[in-house]
């Protein structure tokens, strides 16, 4: 459809709404309420814009203006401002905004002195200042000085709603943006507005915000009024070295934007990512960073006299070059956890092949491959039947779970224009209807299955076989099941850790026939953050090698930033950011670097490679894998062809065709071949939280001390079980 915008034409898709038209125009018009993702209501009044539209005859043609081969359409216009977001733009309509027209750039001023009117003076305190909307659409749009003179309304200024945000009432500009990202994305009703006219506030029910993802409303909220209460009065926005990156607290693989000053991890925000995330992250991946800045190891220890002592690398390196003398290289355990990025997987590997060890594997990981059509997280947020089978995807992959919500909600996914994803998307509405039929829950109790219209539980799933009550269905909930996904169109099929745990004989094939049968999409969750393409890798057992579970068997071993809280039968190297329990048992002890810290790569659960970037943290002497791997060559005297960052990825470019040199942001999917996996005696229980993760109450904070939820339960430790 012609759209014509401050007299330039447009070709636009129907339904595109006014406000999106006037960015497509490479125009601007403020906007406060307005919020991608979620539902167009013109609360705030800010996109006022001047619109016109031509009319037609009854007998169907244009009512026209001018005579002749001049004559063109008339255009009617509204006799007053309009809301550009909740406008759609139609055939033939002409907007005006505050660069041509005068109407439209009063009206706006008179709306920000309205919106200004009982708003604190206290951007030098706030801290939104630098990054408030409202301040830089007061220097825009309004007048430049106040006419009231007046003590403006005074209301509560550290109000907590849960132990991670905090509410600032005096600052709150009533945009509901964070009443309708409860309703609408996680679909808790647990927000709302409270009394009427200048008294009106937002507040919760008695308990406060559920914990799981809350944080998001800091991040959407347009003024100082939701405050992330763990990063609160850590530094000004100016100040803080913005990283857009990768987050590897769980296999979704969220984008994340590190916030540090001054060497410190002080905030985590939210990145957008169309086909990951959206413009979501759970409260782990927000407030669970303390670990990444609090009693991190920054040298190498060596243990001297039977206690660790802290050295220089060199030391550390004649440590190991003397406590692995009279070892067979080939008898030396490398382990490390399924977080790494696949070039520290493929140093490992190309080391592991110079010493000649088969003792390899990473840790969690689950002893089974899926053979079946690969979903995406677009492909959940666009299903028309999900089945989620043996997941808790709130412990396992929470964003995962806000993707089967969109889908309840009707799949609707904003398009993307030029100027970004659509601000205002009109199909999406208040209060949305979801459809509880589309999904069914088979397994472990969940906050998932609240949602879901059919509900079955372990115990009536064939006493536990998940798959085999999917297959061979015995009660009205199992057929159920089969039948919704028999007669969806786009169904698709969700595995957890209840099931990958303990496959059995025929899960391949029994997983294969299932998507034939049904037509469905498997995505199946692995059981790291990176371990689907470690697995790739082979860091896997191979044959007659001791795996993780048997890790006290090994004559020697290489363990990096796993905590089994145990040692080798022999020499012991620890490669880990703290000083962990199996830390404490080494012989040496060498720092490594989190994942915020580092240049790499990770596979999400969908086998989408996304970049992780470097923040500036202070990490002392810590080195990544690749480059401990060379330091630990070294010790055995042997020389790795893989030293740094650009050999690996050349390896990686070799090993697996993939060039991931140059990733964008976004990711790219892309088949890395063959999976390679090993049985293992240990079962993994998915737990997000973890102990270290757990915030403490921020000192520069509010004098009322940051509680921790009693619902974050931490995990226990894996247990060994019997051989691999």
């Amino acid at each position: 459809m012609k759209v014509v915008v401050d007299g330039h034409e447009l070709d636009l898709p129907a339904g595109t709404s006014a406000i999106d038209a006037v960015f497509a125009a490479e125009r601007d018009v403020p906007y406060f309420c307005a919020q991608p993702y979620l539902s167009p209501v013109g609360a705030c009044r800010m996109c006022l814009i001047e619109s016109g539209s031509p009319r037609k005859n009854p007998d169907g043609t244009f009512v026209m203006e001018g005579e002749g081969d001049a004559a063109k359409p008339k255009i009617f216009w509204f006799p007053k401002p309009m809301a550009a977001c909740t406008m759609q733009a139609t055939e033939g309509m002409h907007i005006r905004t505050a660069a041509t027209s005068e109407v439209v750039a009063k009206s706006q001023a008179g709306m920000m002195e309205f919106t200004l009117l009982n708003h604190p003076l206290d951007c030098p305190t706030c801290d939104k200042g630098g990054a408030c909307e409202l301040q830089d659409r007061a220097f825009e749009y309004g007048y430049g000085a106040s006419r009231f003179g007046f003590d403006r309304r005074h209301a509560d200024k550290h109000y907590p709603l849960s132990d991670f945000v905090i509410l600032d009432q005096e600052r709150c500009i009533h945009c509901k943006r964070c009443v309708r990202y409860f309703e609408e994305v996680p679909g808790q009703e647990v927000l709302d507005f409270i009394e009427r006219g200048g008294h009106t506030f937002i507040d919760t029910e008695e308990g406060g915000l559920p914990v799981g993802f809350q944080g998001n409303i800091t991040d959407i909220c347009p003024v100082g009024a939701l405050l992330d209460n763990v990063a609160r009065f850590r530094g000004r926005n100016w100040e803080y070295d913005h990283n857009p990156t990768t987050c590897t607290l769980c296999p979704v693989g969220c984008s994340i934007t590190v916030d540090a000053r001054n060497g410190r991890l002080e905030r985590i925000v939210a990145g957008e990512n169309r086909e990951v995330n959206e413009a979501w992250i759970c409260d782990a991946g927000r407030f669970g960073h303390g670990f990444a800045s609090e009693g991190r190891l920054t040298q190498p220890l060596v243990r001297v006299n039977g206690e660790l002592r802290e050295a220089t690398w060199d030391d550390a390196i004649a440590a190991m070059r003397q406590g692995l003398a009279y070892t067979n290289p080939a008898d030396l355990g490398l382990y490390l956890g399924s977080d790494s990025t696949l070039e520290e997987g493929v140093s490992l590997e190309a080391f592991a092949g110079l010493i000649d060890t088969r003792s390899v594997d990473h840790w969690p990981r689950y002893p089974v491959s899926v053979n079946a059509p690969a979903a995406t997280m677009t492909d959940v947020g666009t299903a028309d039947a999900i089945v989620v089978l043996g997941a808790d995807l709130g412990e396992e992959a929470p964003v995962l779970e806000l993707r089967v919500l969109e889908a309840l909600r009707g799949g609707i996914i904003p398009p993307e224009f030029p100027h970004g994803t659509a601000i205002a998307d009109l199909r999406l509405v208040e209060r949305p209807t979801r459809k509880p039929e589309k999904l069914a829950v088979i397994g472990p109790d969940s906050r998932l299955a609240k949602h879901a219209g059919i509900r079955v539980t372990v115990e009536r799933a064939s006493g536990g076989d998940l798959l085999g009550a999917l297959l061979n269905p015995r009660t009205d909930e199992a057929r159920a099941v089969l039948k919704l996904l028999t007669e969806a169109k786009q169904p698709v099929v969700i595995l957890g850790a209840d099931v990958l745990n303990n496959p059995s004989g025929a899960f391949a094939t029994q997983i294969s026939d299932l998507a034939m049968r049904t037509g469905a999409k498997v995505l199946a969750i692995p059981a790291g953050p990176n371990s689907k393409g470690l697995s790739h890798l082979g860091l896997v057992p191979r044959m007659g090698g001791l795996g993780y579970a048997r890790l006290s068997d090994a004559p020697a071993a290489f363990i990096s930033r796993l905590d089994p809280g145990r040692r080798a039968r022999g020499f012991t190297v620890v490669h880990d950011t703290h000083l962990t329990d199996t830390a404490r048992l080494a012989d040496v002890v060498l720092p490594a670097v989190t994942n915020y810290e580092k240049r790499g790569t990770t596979v999400n659960l969908e086998g989408r490679l996304l970049p992780l970037r470097q923040s500036a943290l202070n990490a002392g002497e810590a080195a990544d894998l690749t480059r401990t791997l060379a330091a630990l060559a070294e010790a055995l005297g042997v020389r790795t062809k893989v030293r740094g960052l650009k050999s690996a990825q050349a390896l990686l470019r070799d090993r697996l065709g993939v060039n991931v040199e140059n990733l964008p942001e976004s990711g790219v999917i892309q088949s890395l071949g063959q999976r390679h996996e090993a049985p293992t005696s240990l079962r993994h229980t998915p737990n997000l939280w973890t102990e270290r993760m757990v915030p403490k109450p921020n000192p520069s904070s509010d004098p009322r001390h940051l509680t921790i939820d009693p619902r974050l339960e931490l995990p226990m430790a894996a247990q060994p079980g019997g051989d691999d």
